[in-house]
């Protein structure tokens, strides 16, 4: 017979509060009181873990938990999780229903340093308003609660809607890939020397228009594919940072 089995690890709560300090009593925002206060279910004295999203985290009490809001005490620093040593920005346009959301918690999960929505030629219409930053805050804390679910101190910046003329001048210190639907690209496997900056740049349903791509091409985004299949957008774009994350960053 085996010697007695180990409890599972009880994880701690997370809660990302921008403006934090040690010794410090901050109110959590809206959402993370309601998910402390409704979901969770914590109490006054419950021991959580605060982080700034900017790499800092906190051992931390709840002091109290009300209607009106939940207000934590902040202790000593935690050694948060490393980063990975690539910064990975994943490009895509906006995607219509939840298919965003899920790119930004999934790429937060998979550790995206940035992740900028562009809109092309054949971005669907109904996700147009997001260049007026309609869906700005709704992704900003979807971002921020896949931080606290993952155990990430950093929070990538979702970078305001802009447009692919603006993307193309946009400067970026590392290289630059647009991936695209033929099958001659090379992979992004075949990149040499090793990058330890990527921009992962994935087009729309029905990909770029071929004037979109040739213009991408002449500012010196490099080509690279995914292989045989047409996949949808989303799946592009978390596909390419798995394949950037393995190949250069912690996956690995």
């Amino acid at each position: 017979m085996g010697g007695p089995s180990r409890a599972a690890p009880v994880r701690v709560p997370r809660f990302h509060v921008p403006t934090a300090a040690p010794g410090a009593r901050v109110l959590l925002p809206d959402h993370a009181a309601h998910h402390a206060r409704q979901v969770l279910r914590l109490r006054a004295g419950a021991a959580v873990r605060v982080f700034d999203g900017q790499g800092q985290e906190f051992e931390a009490l709840l002091d109290v938990v009300a209607r009106e809001g939940v207000q934590v005490r902040l202790g000593a620093r935690v050694a948060p999780l490393p980063e990975s040593g690539l910064r990975a920005v994943v490009c895509l346009p906006p995607l219509p229903g939840d298919r965003m959301e899920l790119v930004i918690q999934k790429a937060t999960e998979l550790g995206a340093a940035e992740i900028w929505p562009v809109i092309t030629a054949r971005t669907e219409a109904v996700v147009r308003p997001a260049l007026g930053g309609s869906r700005q805050d709704r992704w900003n804390k979807v971002a921020s609660g896949a931080a606290e679910q993952c155990g990430r101190a950093v929070v990538p910046r979702i970078a305001p809607t802009t447009t692919l003329d603006k993307l193309i001048e946009e400067p970026f210190e590392g290289r630059r890939f647009v991936l695209l639907e033929r099958k001659e690209e090379p992979p992004l496997s075949s990149v040499s020397p090793p990058p330890t900056a990527v921009l992962l740049l994935v087009g729309p349903a029905g990909g770029f228009e071929p004037s979109e791509a040739a213009r991408l091409l002449g500012a010196g985004f490099t080509a690279a594919g995914l292989g045989p299949r047409i996949v949808r957008a989303e799946t592009a774009a978390l596909a390419a940072l798995v394949t950037a994350q393995a190949l250069w960053g912690d996956l690995g």
